[in-house]
């Protein structure tokens, strides 16, 4: 499928910098607020910056699945780079490990340039009333999609709404506070947005991208029934469609398909003079030679797919698209034999999606889109929402879809609430796995605050034993807390 929009860069984020304020010399060309504003085509221009911020190392583009996946029970990292390895253990010798920093800091540069949309395009004269309005809705989508993943991982954190400079110290604000945000940003971009795009635009934020981030921010709040009516408008529609294949969601020729909801777009190096980038998941924690297999996934988590067989008596098809691994007859790794990489070891895995292993080799820019939503996933948390609520037999179909396009058998009627719960964290774990899910599923049933549930982890995962409570949150990097008196560190950090 042709890829779409190509974010247009850098050069606008450096435009909306203000100057160094100890120069007494202005530069008569510096584009500034008061002067960049003025068409359509900046307010596009404008908007693309934006989601160019999704693409950076602490966006989509490289470590929000150490945070998300290897820091859970499904992953884990053996990296000689001792403190990306601890990272994953949440141990951190210094707030501002990159991964911890990055993180924090691209996810507020995203919201700093989705803040000047919100403000200054509504004020472009002679722009087209329904583009002006798509715009900003699109800033605030990717606003709200930047705090969802600040709320989930640092907690208590600065909501900034409006553009800001160097003199702003923002208030630190409670959780509450910022999924208030979150949820009025999409219920009215959700309002403005189209349902689909053609052309160059498609890849841009839709309606039904908003209506299944106000989902997940209601079902990460536990709020079951507005997470299951927020999900229904996606998936009780034609809009979206199963693939037939589930692995390609996962290739450059599956980008943008009839399964996406939303996915941030990315190019391989023939793009980078362009400024937009391509991701570097998979070299990273890829298989080792073609990557650095910096993150790998526990032995339990690859058994789970092992736990029930096809109708036809095969290995659920998720397996083979979800990872490498030694297998009877033989499993290709980058175009060679995977025993003639590594041998006959058996319990040796490793992270397959989101790679171009139909190369001999893994760029580091890798053109492979990264998926943020898409209908399989959110079919199993709609199911999961109204399970909590106590709608199991409408969960069931919603299920049934996804078992379906695996080639298991559907499940029959009359299932309990915690047979249907334990079955759909199953799906979520070999549906989603890689996909920034799984501490989420952790957070919002509980786990990580529970001493019970704790000791579960650490039987499936040693890197558990150092875990506390507090640790569900990431500390607040130092570079944030010296320099801002109104944000204070996380407890227990």
């Amino acid at each position: 499928m042709t890829k779409s929009f190509r974010v247009i860069p850098a050069l606008l984020a450096a435009a909306l910098l203000a100057g160094c304020a100890e120069l007494d010399v202005t530069d008569p060309n510096q584009r500034t607020a008061d002067t960049f504003w003025q068409t359509e085509q900046d307010a596009v221009m404008g908007v693309n910056a934006a989601y160019r911020g999704l693409q950076e190392n602490g966006g989509y583009g490289r470590w929000l699945q150490f945070a998300y996946d290897m820091r859970s029970d499904i992953g884990y990292s053996r990296s000689p780079w001792g403190d990306l390895a601890n990272f994953t253990k949440s141990v951190l010798g210094s707030y501002d490990f990159e991964v911890n920093r990055e993180i924090f800091q691209h996810h507020y540069q995203t919201v700093f340039r989705a803040n000047q949309v919100i403000a200054y395009v509504p004020a472009i004269t002679g722009m087209n009333a329904g583009t002006r309005d798509r715009i900003v809705g699109e800033a605030k989508f990717i606003r709200a999609l930047a705090y969802f993943n600040l709320v989930n991982l640092y907690g208590n954190v600065p909501l900034v709404l409006e553009p800001s400079n160097p003199a702003d110290r923002p208030a630190q604000v409670t959780p509450d506070v910022v999924w208030a945000q979150i949820e009025k940003d999409l219920t009215e971009a959700r309002a403005a947005l189209p349902a689909s795009y053609t052309g160059t635009d498609v890849g841009r934020a839709t309606r039904g991208a908003a209506a299944a981030l106000l989902g997940r921010a209601h079902l990460q709040q536990r709020e079951w029934a507005l997470a299951a009516g927020a999900f229904a408008d996606v998936t009780g529609g034609t809009q979206y469609s199963l693939l037939p294949n589930f692995g390609d969601n996962f290739t450059a020729a599956g980008d943008n398909s009839a399964e996406t909801i939303f996915e941030v777009q990315f190019g391989g190096p023939e793009v980078l003079a362009a400024g937009s980038r391509g991701q570097n998941i998979i070299k990273m924690m890829g298989p080792c030679g073609v990557g650095f297999c910096d993150g790998e996934p526990r032995q339990w988590y690859v058994d789970e797919f092992r736990r029930e067989t096809t109708v036809a008596g095969g290995t659920d098809p998720r397996l083979d698209a979800t990872l490498f691994y030694n297998r009877p007859g033989g499993m290709d790794v980058y175009g060679t034999p995977f025993a003639t990489r590594y041998g006959n070891r058996l319990g040796d895995e490793f992270w397959k999606k989101f790679g171009e292993y139909y190369k001999t080799d893994q760029d580091w820019d890798n053109p492979v889109n990264v998926e943020v939503m898409r209908l399989g996933g959110v079919l199993l948390l709609h199911a999961e929402a109204l399970t909590e609520n106590n709608q199991v037999e409408l969960a069931r179909p919603l299920v049934n879809r996804v078992r379906a396009r695996a080639g298991l058998a559907p499940l029959a009627a009359g299932m309990s609430q915690a047979a249907m719960r334990t079955e759909i964290e199953h799906q979520i774990l070999l549906e989603l796995g890689l996909e920034n899910e799984r501490w989420l599923w952790l957070a919002r049933q509980g786990w990580l605050a529970d001493a019970g549930r704790i000791t579960v982890l650490r039987s499936r995962d040693p890197d558990f034993d150092a875990f506390a409570p507090h640790r569900a949150l990431l500390p607040i990097p130092s570079t944030e807390t010296n320099l801002n008196p109104n944000v204070k560190q996380n407890p227990g950090w």
